[in-house]
């Protein structure tokens, strides 16, 4: 089982069977991701892969209410996320945004993100005050 933990932009592996735990950038990830993903995966969309990722996220929704006694199983539910995030960068490289324009663009939105005001919704998510 994989665990992962995602640090100073980097991902690190803490669980890989005999390997030596190791430290790589999350671009690095990415884009060997997306080298692979492209081609396997040749027909899908960018649509097709938002498609999916709704599949995706029910999956991460499950693994949660598969919660036992408060004890979630962290490693299954860190790929099923992982799942989400392999499905968006999916879907951003078949509209012709690479890895890094979105490591950018995260930089941006967090920058303007908490100069925000925000504001809690009924249904416990939050939106900035226009």
């Amino acid at each position: 089982m994989l665990n992962y933990i995602i640090f100073n932009n980097h991902l690190s592996d803490t669980n890989v069977g005999n390997k030596k735990n190791s430290m790589r950038n999350i671009n690095e990830v990415m884009t060997e991701f997306i080298e692979f993903s492209l081609p396997t995966f040749a027909n899908a969309t960018s649509f097709s892969s938002l498609d999916k990722l709704a599949i995706e996220v029910i999956e991460v929704k499950c693994a949660m209410d598969n919660d036992v006694f408060g004890h979630l199983d962290a490693g299954h539910l860190a790929e099923e996320y992982a799942d989400c995030i392999m499905c968006l960068f999916d879907s951003a490289a078949r509209a012709g945004v690479g890895v890094e324009s979105i490591n950018a663009a995260l930089c941006r939105k967090l920058v303007l993100n908490k100069s925000r005001k925000w504001v809690e919704n009924a249904d416990k998510t939050y939106s900035h005050i226009k």
